[in-house]
């Protein structure tokens, strides 16, 4: 009798085992049928909304570095480089010169990695990779850190990751780099394990190469590491976590020192050589407007909480986590992590950001991740959350509209440029240059506005005739259109007889002002 019960409860096993497996084959199929939906519509969305036609700004400048990257060139292309020896003209906006080279602001990693990636295929069509990096960040968090397909996809549809990924970014591969490193760390934290935790930081840390929002998130979880591990007292392991910290950290430091003259780079550099110092008082409003809203002059700006309010729910959730003051409970360092890492960001931040301020506290979706993925079961079924995930969604539908207007808009722009080519193109300034998009990659195109200045003036076309070009297009924002940012007011305007007359000093015949769309333009012949 007793081998009998022994056989039914070997067999008892064996059925609950096959059950696991069975649910557990379900699951992983389930998961990859979201991950391929998700894949396809999002690629579908970027066709709805034309992103081939993006290129301007942020995208257009990392086209070109891209673009560079192809032809390794440790300086960004320049069709007119022989008429701009001082490297001051070059028509891409954030494109400045940097150790005697042409250099973006954004990430040269990003660009190197992209390059060989992506070698193969045209600078227009890289943005539809966008999608690939999603779909592995996803899988990634769903495979290390046990987080289910449909929190993390719910997350990078109804937070700031989905405007920030549609055209060419860092942000898909930057994502995709966090969630293996986060998870890592995640997985170490529950497993108390000092070795994946040091894994996770060292490769985090490697990811400020791609943006340095994400050497504030390393440090922070560095330090945490450290409270997680001292309250152990395992003290060798907490060696082991300062090396694999202090060595990619010195990496960055040596690269960006070598590379850009500063050992927090280029895009430290840049932005700080021309933001004044702040005050105290102006810094925490800006903190303010990235956590939450503003109403400026480019109307209002949509702040990381105001974006996501459902994260603000996830403290209301876990606002007892405190209490315990348990520093070996993962959840506490996610919920600590959500919240100091914005507030970091925020105050370290150079401005407030164009639109969406909360572009800046991106990576803080990760420990709301965590957190969420914890308490799923009640909270997808809880109304208050549902609602505030919608109002997230709404806020994305309400941009992409606008991002669609937007890449009409400029599409449009573009086939007014290509009816236009010519010797040479000459802008006011990079700010109506961008509306070129990719041909300013191989038309010779410089930005000047200093046509009353005769020195200037005089070197610039004293280089032009020798170079012997004859045919130039000069290029202004539309003096008619009902656009206060366009109305700059310039020292010789475009459609004045006075530009006429200063062109014709430096042997130019102008023909008449003329405008498109919001675009105005003088054909001069030589």
């Amino acid at each position: 009798m007793s081998d009998f019960h022994f056989l039914l409860s070997l067999s008892d096993k064996q059925m609950q085992k096959g059950r696991k497996v069975v649910i557990s084959e379900k699951t992983n199929q389930q998961t990859l049928v979201y991950l391929f939906l998700f894949g396809f519509l999002f690629l579908g969305l970027q066709f709805l909304l034309s992103v081939k036609t993006s290129f301007i700004s942020d995208s257009l400048t990392k086209a070109a570095q891209i673009e560079s990257a192809k032809e390794w060139n440790d300086s960004i292309l320049y069709p007119a480089e022989n008429l701009d020896p001082d490297k001051k003209m070059h028509p891409i906006l954030f494109v400045i010169a940097n150790q005697g080279k042409l250099k973006s602001v954004f990430s040269e990693v990003f660009a190197r990695i992209y390059s060989v990636l992506f070698y193969f295929i045209p600078i227009q069509w890289i943005m539809f990779t966008n999608g690939i990096f999603l779909v592995l960040a996803s899988y990634l968090l769903y495979r290390i850190g046990k987080i289910p397909v449909p929190v993390s996809l719910l997350i990078f549809i109804a937070s700031v990751v989905f405007s920030q990924v549609l055209d060419i970014s860092e942000v898909p591969f930057s994502i995709f780099w966090i969630s293996l490193s986060y998870s890592l760390w995640s997985r170490g934290l529950e497993q108390k394990s000092p070795v994946l935790i040091s894994i996770a930081i060292f490769l985090m840390v490697l990811g400020s190469f791609l943006r340095l929002e994400i050497l504030i998130l390393s440090c922070l979880i560095y330090g945490l590491s450290f409270l997680f591990l001292y309250f152990q007292k395992r003290f060798f392991e907490i060696l082991f976590i300062t090396i694999a910290f202090i060595i990619p950290v010195l990496l960055f430091f040596l690269w960006n020192q070598y590379e850009y003259g500063h050992f927090l780079g280029i895009r430290y550099h840049f932005n700080y050589s021309i933001t004044e110092s702040q005050s105290i008082g102006s810094r925490l409003y800006q903190l303010q407007k990235i956590l939450f809203t503003s109403f400026t002059e480019p109307g209002l700006k949509i702040g990381f909480f105001l974006y996501s309010p459902y994260f603000l729910y996830v403290l209301y959730i876990f606002r007892k986590q405190f209490k315990t003051k348990n520093f070996q409970e993962p959840n506490l360092f996610h919920l600590m992590i959500l919240i100091i890492y914005p507030i970091l960001v925020g105050l370290s931040a150079p401005n407030d950001g164009i639109t969406i301020t909360s572009r800046y506290t991106l990576f803080a979706i990760f420990p709301g991740i965590f957190l969420i993925a914890n308490q799923w079961q009640n909270v997808k079924t809880n109304k208050l959350f549902l609602f505030l995930v919608i109002c997230s969604i709404l806020i994305n539908v309400l941009l992409l509209k606008v991002s669609k207007e937007s890449f009409k808009m400029i599409r449009k722009t573009n086939s007014i440029y290509s009816s236009l080519k010519s010797d040479l193109w000459i802008f006011y300034d990079r700010n109506i240059s961008g509306t070129a998009g990719l041909s300013l990659l191989s038309q010779p195109s410089i930005s000047f506005q200093d046509f009353e200045n005769k020195e200037l003036r005089t070197s610039l076309f004293s280089r032009i005739r020798n170079e012997k070009i004859n045919q130039i297009y000069i290029f202004d924002f539309s003096k008619t259109t009902p656009n206060a940012f366009m109305h700059l007011k310039r020292g010789v305007e475009l459609n004045s007889d006075e530009f006429v007359k200063v062109l014709h000093e430096e042997g130019f015949q102008c023909k008449t002002y003329e405008e498109k769309s919001w675009i105005g333009y003088r054909l001069c012949l030589n």
